[in-house]
């Protein structure tokens, strides 16, 4: 049985009413004379950014300009319907809050008018309140190990003390999950739409709200549960949306989770938050005891990602697939996205959002972008002068003086539905492993698009290919990518066409569950290049059902009829 407990109010535990000390002997006049400063310091701030300075330019915070015929780019604060109807939750924990959260609130966001933070310390960062979402649950965790990690984080916060990440943070982490649904179900009577993400994720927020808005109906009333379908057991029986990648929840969900327990009680104290290690875990089961649920998210497959940008997979299967979301990202990182995203969203109609093409086009290292570029538009002077002559000849020596593969040392890729090339595989090319032998093994897999050389072996990367990580030189890897192939990418399935990316639209992002960044999902060697025509017949109705696909309407994997319903792009 549940013991009752009052319910305080989130965010308004712990204040405490601050003693202003009367002002000494002459502290009025101090006080208008500084004011008088600051004043004249905020009239000067425009003519400094006029006359110039290598600091702060007048464009410092400017998103570049865009092809004036796509009409202006208003953002999700305009455009966007349901935007006042979505709330955006932060989940963090004190020990790791600023390394996190201040670059998320750096900047003013319009666009996301519901933004709420959520830790196990109550105080307020650049403006914004941080509700400790764990207020109401001390009876819960003194029974739990991570009670003492709350006790040593309120401590230390009202010390002024450093805090330094343990473990244990984490094991606390998983009760906060539920309060803070329910103190944002409680905040926001009117949204729809409950968006969790981690401090270190980075969210493609317009593009997000672009898949909501299309793909999925009722969401006052139907239980949508949307995001990275991860594996809770080995056995392949529990799922859960990841909280690192993100999930979305609608209203109609977030109601059931409170059907007669309207302050969360029941919700907070479920057993498996308690018996499951990890809080997305729990909240996944809690939600598979739904009525109608079965365990899995409704969609998400290969949009939100677990992982950063350095583990993305490029395939061609989703070369014109949204990405949604990226995790463990520094703060420099999420910085970069965030500048990027600025200037990106510009060059784009309203109607589009982000792409993994984008993405690599964008946001890939200089060492590999760089030339990337120049081999494809060399590739595509070649194509285009097809008819001969001098120009025809021009094209194609500037293309052969360029090198096919950028081989990058000291640097880690993992490789996608890898081939590993040694021994017998690697003799055929001579003796010896060497980048050359590398090089010619991948020619031999029309669907690779780039190897891993250590000092014993080669593995090729098929069907696709991630940008990577540095690694420790002592480990002598190096990883390389195939500028043609990727080129020959780009030339059938052109990132920038909006016949392609209509299309894609037209057949749906993600509409049933899955995980991204899979090495193995099985779908690649099926996979055919469905052409850019959008399919013929306009939808009439939803696009999916929660729980899945509308029935008779599956994706070709289970033999079903692939069509306007699912993608399995």
């Amino acid at each position: 049985m549940v013991r009752s407990v009052e319910y305080l109010p989130l965010g308004q535990h712990g204040q405490v009413r601050i003693h202003v000390p009367k002002a000494r002997s002459g502290g009025k006049r101090r006080g208008i004379v500084g004011g008088l400063i600051v004043l004249l310091l905020l009239l000067a701030i425009p003519l400094l950014l006029l006359v110039g300075g290598s600091s702060w330019p007048v464009n410092a915070f400017a998103s570049a300009s865009k092809d004036a015929s796509l009409g202006h780019f208003r953002g999700a604060a305009t455009i966007r319907p349901i935007n006042d109807r979505a709330v955006l939750m932060y989940k963090t924990g004190h020990s790791v809050i600023y390394d996190r959260i201040p670059i998320q609130f750096v900047e003013p966001r319009p666009d996301i008018p519901n933004r709420m933070i959520y830790s196990d310390v109550p105080l307020q960062i650049a403006g914004f309140p941080v509700i400790d979402a764990l207020a109401n649950l001390t009876d819960l965790l003194g029974d739990s190990p991570a009670f003492g990690e709350y006790n040593r984080l309120q401590k230390a916060h009202k010390n002024g003390e450093n805090v330094a990440a343990t473990t244990v943070g984490w094991d606390l982490d998983r009760f906060k999950f539920a309060p803070l649904m329910t103190h944002a179900w409680k905040s926001f009577p009117n949204a729809t739409w409950f968006v969790t993400i981690d401090g270190d994720s980075f969210l493609f927020w317009s593009t997000l709200l672009h898949w909501l808005e299309r793909y999925f109906d009722r969401p006052e009333y139907d239980h949508w549960y949307l995001g990275y379908d991860e594996m809770a057991d080995e056995t392949r029986t529990k799922f859960f949306a990841h909280g690192g990648a993100g999930f979305v929840v609608s209203r109609g969900l977030v109601d059931a989770l409170h059907k007669d327990d309207p302050d969360g009680h029941a919700f907070h104290r479920n057993v498996n938050f308690n018996l499951i290690g990890c809080g997305d875990c729990a909240m996944g089961a809690v939600i598979a005891d739904v009525p109608g649920r079965n365990g899995h998210t409704d969609a998400g497959r290969d949009l939100f990602h677990h992982d950063g940008l350095d583990k993305l997979i490029f395939r061609p299967r989703l070369w014109h697939t949204y990405v949604l979301s990226l995790h463990h990202n520094s703060p420099a990182q999420l910085n970069l996205l965030r500048n990027w995203e600025k200037r990106f969203l510009p060059s784009i109609p309203e109607w589009d959002g982000v792409r993994q093409c984008d993405v690599l086009y964008g946001l890939t290292p200089t060492f590999l972008r760089d030339p990337l570029q120049a081999y494809i538009r060399a590739s595509d002077n070649v194509n285009k002068s097809r008819t001969g002559g001098a120009d025809a000849t021009a094209a194609k020596q500037v293309l052969a003086r360029l090198n096919r593969t950028v081989i990058q040392p000291g640097w880690k890729a993992d490789e996608v539905d890898r081939i590993t090339c040694e021994g017998a595989c690697l003799e055929q090319y001579g003796r010896g492993t060497s980048a050359e032998k590398c090089d010619r093994a991948c020619d031999a897999h029309e669907s690779c698009y780039g190897w891993q050389l250590s000092q014993a072996s080669c593995t090729l990367a098929i069907n696709g290919f991630r940008i990577g990580t540095p690694v420790d030189s002592r480990f002598q890897i190096s990883t390389a990518w195939r500028l043609d192939r990727i080129a020959a990418l780009e030339r059938g399935m052109p990132c920038s066409d909006p016949a392609w990316r209509n299309a894609t639209d037209a057949r749906g992002h993600g509409l049933r569950p899955g995980r991204s960044d899979q090495t193995q999902t099985g779908l690649d060697k099926k996979w055919k290049l469905k052409g850019s025509v959008p399919v013929s017949a306009p939808r009439t109705g939803p696009w999916i059902k929660p729980q899945g696909p509308i029935p008779g309407e599956e994706d070709s994997e289970k033999g079903g009829v692939y069509g306007i319903v699912a993608n399995v792009d």
